[in-house]
Parts: structure tokens; C-alpha cells; sequence
């Protein structure tokens, strides 16, 4: 069980509106939550005297406006006025403020794209393909021709959204950019994964056979797959897939279908997580 939360203040009557994220919030731990949820949102525009009198007098922490109100008038950096803010209301863990006080570290002196890269990165991490996809695909109409470098970035984290949506094809695509552009060897093995999820074992023999240039990251391929089907065998997954078996084996008809059903609702929550805008 969690740590029960003790909140701060008191719930805002007007609400304070966040243009970025077309939301508005009415007290200090929903204002955290953003600050964790989204943090690379966070720029100078948050340094603000309007969100430090609403927290002062709509929800009533008038000891946070004052401390808010004395760093405006000595114009600090964005990360310090976020963490006064964190600290104050006590919503996050020591791990998390240190993940946005890092994150807010990252942003410094990046130009837009680079700082929308970061932000599609944290939603890949975060499990928000979709979400990340759409970044990702705003960048890649930003970035000038000559940034080869992280364009192919982009490439290759684009395809890593796309293969976790299961749309191979095209996650072999963006794959198979990101290792024209950088050359990069993970680029290329992962490109090569991506092909030989779509292709049965003997089609992928002959597009191997007849790409030679592929045929040294191909071997490195199959190592690693290797070792994946190793390390998959001592997941909690794959001991409940082996407990299916054993009763399809059985005939426990059902208990077999009860698992089908847990694991299929799993899958499908997961998926829409996935997905969820």
C-alpha cells in the first residue's frame, strides 16, 4: 500500500489554467502532478507571478506565494522555482524530484526540437507510443537537413514507439533511416529485428541472402534473440504461460480459460495505456 498523501492548502474556486496542456488545475497537489507527469513542459513561461498569487490566494499558501514572490523579484532559474514548489507541497519522492530537477537541467540551452526529442524520449519511456509518435513526427517537419545526427535519432526512437505498437513495417522503416543516416550498428540490428517480425523463417533467410551488407548484423541478430528467449523463460510471464499449458495438458478446462481471460484483459489495459492521449 502507498503512503497516504497529506495535502496542502485548500481546493481553488477559480481555477488556473495551463494553456500548454489545455487543462486547468484547482489546487497545489494537481499542479504537482503536472510538474511530474509533464515535465518537459517546464520552461520560463512557468516562472510566473500569476501562478504564485493564485497558489498564495486561491488555495490559500500564503507562505509559498511569499517564497515564490521573493525568487521573482531575483529572477532564478526555472528548476529552482519548480522545486520550491515541490518541496513546499511534499508530492513527490526524492527519485522523482531528482528525475525533473534533472530533466529541467537537460533543457538548458536546447534549441525547440531538441528540447520536443526530450519530451517524445519521456513519453517512449513512459509507455505513451502514440503520444510520442505524434512528437516525433512534428520534429522530424522541424529539423534542417543538415542536423544528420539527430534526425537519426529521432528515426530510431521513432521506430522503438512503433515496434511496441506492434507496426513492424514501419518501424523497420524508420529503423532502416536512422542506419542510413548515422550508421549506427544498434540501428541496423534493430532494423533487422523489425524485418524478421513481419517475415516468415524462410523469407527472411532469402532478404538476408540477398542483402550481404546485412549478413555480419544479422548473426548479431540472432544472438540476441537467443539470449532474449533465454531471459524470457525466467519471467513471471512466461512461468504463467507454462501454467496454461499445463492445464490445457490436464484438462483444467476451467482454470485455462479464466487465465486466458486475466492475461487478454492485462494485454488490452496495457495496450490502451499505450495509446492513451
Amino acid at each position: 500500500m502507498k503512503k497516504p498523501l497529506l495535502c496542502v492548502g485548500q481546493y481553488a474556486e477559480t481555477p488556473y489554467y495551463f494553456p500548454k496542456l489545455c487543462v486547468h488545475i484547482r489546487s497545489a497537489e494537481e499542479l504537482c502532478y503536472l510538474f511530474k507527469t509533464n515535465p518537459f513542459i517546464l520552461d520560463q513561461d512557468i516562472v510566473d507571478k500569476n501562478l504564485a498569487d493564485w497558489l498564495a490566494y486561491e488555495c490559500g499558501l500564503t507562505e509559498l506565494g511569499h517564497k515564490l514572490g521573493e525568487f521573482l523579484r531575483k529572477v532564478g532559474s526555472t528548476s529552482m522555482f519548480v522545486m520550491t514548489i515541490l518541496d513546499y507541497v511534499n508530492y513527490c519522492t526524492d527519485a522523482e524530484r531528482e528525475k525533473i530537477a534533472e530533466i529541467l537541467q537537460s533543457n538548458v540551452g536546447l534549441n525547440s526540437y531538441e528540447k520536443k526529442k526530450n519530451r517524445a524520449d519521456f513519453l517512449v519511456e513512459n509507455g505513451k507510443y502514440l503520444l510520442a509518435l505524434r512528437e516525433y513526427d512534428l520534429i522530424l517537419d522541424m529539423i534542417p537537413e543538415g542536423e544528420i545526427l539527430i534526425g537519426g535519432r529521432v528515426f530510431h526512437n521513432r521506430g522503438v514507439a512503433l515496434a511496441h505498437l506492434f507496426r513492424f513495417e514501419r518501424a523497420a522503416e524508420s529503423f532502416l533511416k536512422a542506419y542510413e543516416l548515422t550508421g549506427s550498428e544498434e540501428a541496423g540490428i534493430q532494423y533487422l529485428c523489425a524485418v524478421r517480425k513481419q517475415l516468415a523463417e524462410g523469407e527472411y533467410i532469402r532478404f538476408i541472402a540477398d542483402r550481404p551488407r546485412f549478413h555480419n548484423l544479422s548473426l548479431q541478430v540472432e544472438r540476441l534473440l537467443g539470449q532474449a528467449g533465454e531471459s524470457f523463460e525466467e519471467t513471471q510471464e512466461s512461468r504463467r504461460l507454462f501454467a496454461l499449458k499445463m492445464y490445457k495438458e490436464e484438462g483444467n478446462v476451467n482454470s485455462y480459460y479464466e487465465e486466458i481471460g486475466r492475461l487478454a484483459e492485462e494485454i488490452k489495459r496495457r495496450y490502451r495505456e499505450s495509446v492513451l492521449e
